[in-house]
């Protein structure tokens, strides 16, 4: 089965993902500007999550002797995916993080060695290996531990990222500094870089994938609707409060991000369509993985000083659009050879 409204959505964050690394209203209005892109577009990643868990989960479900199959293949696919555009970027990771690096030629090199297993080669490519850990974690949580345990587990790593992240601030004032948690958590920040992976982070949010999958949730649009409108208020609200209390260290984790993700898939599943999204599909991937090339492009040619949040976005999204397009259509022709 074709979830089109998924595709359809997933265009939708794909784009939203552009506005939250360009941030198109930096200088026109700073509240603006965190709404769009500090608050709405941040949503973007988790549905992302929440979709690849659910769509796999339905796969599975119509194929229950092939589960393992279909999930390491699932898996392998997409670390394969994430090697050959590490190797894509590789020109700009090298300018990046070694040759402009303040530190040593070695150190440089490490680090950037450790990126790529922990935190992502460069950017945005982060969520390829996040995802494949994901729903590994959870394919191995739900077999040994249960539903329930799984859950748990799922959301006890998630708050310890959250801890590590935008809640650091409050966390740093309410814990012992040189007790074992603080401990522990400085020694994972050291080792993993940041939280924001498939452990605490993604792992999380394609278990409710799965979830909503296998419970063929049904609710009444209004429902839906509201629910995101609240959650997204709220998320905003939780947001803006850490942000004036100086507790974010990094903003990619918030509470108010699982029920607004949530509600973000239920309403991707509300909708209809009879035109093809096929392509849609295949452009917010292309999207996704292209357009964090303009915007290094745009900020070597223009300079990270003098740059315009809008005049950025523009060109980012822009080159992101005409690129993917051309992607897609030389993978169609070479498919018609």
């Amino acid at each position: 089965m074709q979830y089109k409204g998924i595709d359809i959505m997933k265009f939708i964050m794909a784009l939203f993902v552009v506005v939250l690394h360009t941030h198109p209203l930096q200088t026109v209005n700073a509240a603006a500007d965190f709404a769009t892109a500090d608050v709405i577009a941040r949503v973007a990643v988790p549905f992302f999550f929440v979709a690849s868990g659910f769509l796999l989960e339905k796969q599975m479900s119509a194929r229950q002797t092939e589960k393992k199959e279909i999930l390491l293949k699932y898996a392998k696919k997409v670390l394969i995916l994430y090697c050959i555009w590490t190797v894509i970027y590789l020109p700009i990771i090298i300018s990046s993080k070694i040759i402009d690096s303040e530190e040593s030629l070695v150190k440089s090199i490490f680090s950037a060695v450790r990126d790529f297993i922990f935190a992502g080669s460069y950017g945005q490519l982060w969520y390829l290996p996040a995802v494949a850990v994901g729903v590994l974690l959870v394919f191995v949580l739900r077999k040994y531990l249960g539903e329930r345990w799984s859950a748990i587990t799922l959301l006890i790593l998630f708050l310890m990222g959250l801890a590590t992240q935008s809640y650091f601030g409050l966390t740093l004032a309410g814990l012992d500094s040189e007790g074992i948690l603080w401990k522990g958590m400085k020694a994972v920040k050291k080792v993993m870089v940041t939280c924001r992976n498939g452990v605490f982070f993604g792992g999380m949010f394609v278990y409710m994938g799965t979830w909503i999958a296998r419970c063929n949730l049904k609710m009444k649009q209004w429902v839906v609707v509201s629910g995101l409108i609240l959650s997204t208020i709220l998320f905003y609200a939780e947001a803006l409060y850490l942000w004036n209390a100086g507790s974010v260290r990094e903003k990619d984790m918030y509470l108010m991000l699982l029920p607004t993700a949530f509600f973000c898939m239920m309403l991707a599943l509300q909708i209809q369509t009879k035109r093809d999204t096929v392509f849609l599909r295949k452009m917010s991937i292309n999207i996704y993985l292209v357009h964090t090339a303009f915007k290094f492009v745009y900020r070597e040619f223009v300079g990270e000083g003098n740059e315009s949040g809008m005049l950025l976005f523009l060109f980012t999204l822009a080159g992101s659009l005409i690129t993917a397009y051309l992607i897609e259509r030389m993978k169609r022709s070479k498919g018609r050879v």
